[in-house]
């Protein structure tokens, strides 16, 4: 996979959008007002072929979500697209470098003089088409504080010391990868919401590959703290899988459909994931993202229903 083909965020290049990713923006709440910043956060929630569906929510000076203020909009991959177009009314200045919080961007400075409604700039990314970067009007200064840079990208920089290079994945993945690799481990955290008042309970969940064999493999699976700890006193729960029936624990055990699939961006790195469709043992609508290159892996999985909602994900994983 060539991961210098594909754009992030709000970056809605083709179908070579990652999902996943999110962006964060302050703003001062009204013209001659006190300084009061809020925060809108963007995320890219699920691509296809010729579209990506991109859900935004209101946070308040404390990054914290707004009742109703989440909703999601439909980016089509078209040159007439609103987010791609250039913003009507505005006339193209130079080309400048803009330093953020998030990182430094290459960006079209885009300038409205002589608005009944005061002069106004916007700093557009020019990697990441349809990023706003910056924004400046009568009513204060937008601008991008928070933004997932993936390897690849341009200006990535790399965390810490530098990674050795990977090995290029082979063409024929073994199905098996994952669950012979002793001591691999993956860590997910299940967000669920119930009831009418939207009741919320964590759980957090440890998955390591304790044994294998050429028969099979033991799983070990430890219910952690939030902060990733272990539990004193809680005996892991040991689950044997053969591989003779490993296709059963390649995807949702309920009867799915392969919908599509997407590059997705999560807490530990970029995965081309197949996406399956299938309802839960409830009869709820439910996704699941399972890991290309690591057979069996999920990396996301969304459930809804009426008065119900959970969201897991990937926060950890060792090979």
């Amino acid at each position: 996979m060539n991961r210098r083909k594909r754009r992030t965020v709000s970056g809605f290049t083709a179908s070579r959008v990652a999902s996943g990713c999110c962006t964060a923006f302050p703003r001062r709440a009204r013209e001659g007002g006190d300084t009061s910043p809020t925060y809108h956060s963007y995320e890219v929630k699920n691509v296809y072929e010729d579209h990506a569906e991109v859900g935004e929510v209101t946070l308040d000076a404390g990054k914290k979500a707004n009742d109703g203020g989440a909703f999601e909009v439909k980016v089509n991959f078209k040159e007439d697209a609103p987010q791609l177009k250039d913003p009507p009314g505005y006339n193209k200045s130079k080309q400048e470098k803009v330093k953020t919080d998030a990182g430094t961007f290459d960006c079209i400075l885009w300038v409205s003089l002589g608005r009944e409604d005061g002069d106004s700039r916007i700093w557009r990314s020019i990697d990441f088409p349809g990023l706003i970067v910056k924004q400046s009007d009568r009513f204060g200064t937008r601008t991008l504080v928070e933004f997932t840079w993936v390897e690849g990208d341009p200006g990535y920089k790399a965390p810490g010391k530098k990674k050795k290079k990977k090995e290029a994945e082979p063409e024929t993945i073994d199905p098996k990868r994952l669950f012979s690799s002793k001591g691999a481990t993956w860590v997910h955290h299940i967000d669920t919401k119930r009831g009418e008042r939207g009741t919320r309970s964590i759980e957090v969940l440890q998955y390591q590959v304790a044994r294998t064999d050429a028969e099979g493999c033991e799983l070990e699976v430890s219910k952690l703290t939030q902060l990733m700890e272990k539990i004193k006193g809680e005996t892991p729960q040991k689950l044997e899988i053969k591989f003779e029936s490993i296709n059963e624990h390649l995807e949702p055990k309920e009867r799915s459909r392969l919908e599509r699939t997407e590059l997705r961006i999560t807490d530990v790195g970029l995965f081309e994931c197949n996406v399956y469709l299938y309802k839960d043992e409830d009869g709820r609508d439910a996704r699941a993202w399972y890991a290309k290159e690591w057979p069996g892996l999920v990396v996301r999985r969304v459930i809804e229903g009426e008065n119900y909602s959970q969201v897991t994900r990937i926060v950890k994983f060792e090979e």
